[in-house]
């Protein structure tokens, strides 16, 4: 496999090592608060102790994170080095990768939204943050739906051949017209699916998260149901290439 295939991996492997770091300093008490890295929402910035007590819940999280995305980075830029890594083994690591980081990034969000803050945010900022959220996740739909449904849907209708910009493309659909239409038709549908599932999650998440008890966690389902579909798209598209 090419650079450009193990790129994902390499950049998953950089943010291994964040996670991790920033997982061993949140332990130790030495993230403090900044406008740059950390869980920077109004429950952490309402005060330095809500800060410290909300990342130190956190390191456990990145670090596991962490750990995991280097090991797995490593043996699949491993296995490629040595020739053995195919395009499904690399798909289904990637989807682990991405489920991982998803994962260190919403799960100290989520176990945080059931204690109580020892400073409660200020009701202007937590309403400006709800309300930036769930424009975001109205942004977030409307690209889906824009972009996802109508490319996927030329996709599954043929009326996109072989080009050098969209679809499945890879040496193996790129060597004939007959297996670019095999795999990108069926694939095209797929994503279509994947774009209107995630398009459908993210419009509740925006009409949600401002009346939501819990807004973070109306984000990670939200969120999680958009990468769960396109990781599942993945997964299909690889079946789909080991059929050829």
């Amino acid at each position: 496999m090419g650079f450009w295939e193990l790129l994902p991996h390499l950049l998953m492997l950089g943010m291994g090592v964040i996670f991790f770091t920033l997982g061993r300093k949140a332990a130790r008490g030495e993230l403090k608060p900044n406008h740059l890295v950390g869980l920077r929402t109004a429950r952490t910035l309402a005060s330095e102790e809500a800060w410290y007590r909300v990342h130190a819940r956190a390191a456990p999280y990145w670090m596991a994170a962490g750990a995991v995305l280097v090991l797995v980075s490593i043996a699949v830029l491993a296995a490629a080095a040595l020739g053995r890594l195919s395009l499904r083994t690399s798909q289904l690591a990637l989807a682990l990768e991405v489920l991982t980081a998803f994962a260190a990034a919403v799960g100290p969000l989520w176990a945080d939204a059931n204690a109580e803050s020892a400073s409660a945010p200020d009701p202007e900022t937590e309403r400006l943050e709800r309300g930036t959220l769930a424009t975001l996740l109205g942004f977030l739909a409307f690209i889906l739906l824009v972009l996802g449904v109508g490319l996927g849907y030329l996709l599954a209708t043929g009326a996109i051949g072989p080009n050098g910009a969209v679809g499945v493309r890879v040496p193996e659909t790129l060597a004939s017209p007959e297996a670019w239409y095999r795999v990108n038709r069926p694939a095209g549908w797929a994503f279509l699916l994947s774009s209107l599932v995630g398009a459908l999650a993210c419009v509740w998440g925006a009409f949600a998260l401002p009346r939501a008890r819990r807004p973070w966690r109306v984000l990670a389902i939200a969120l999680g149901v958009v990468l769960l579909s396109f990781v599942a798209l993945g997964v299909y598209t690889a079946a789909l290439l080991s059929a050829l």
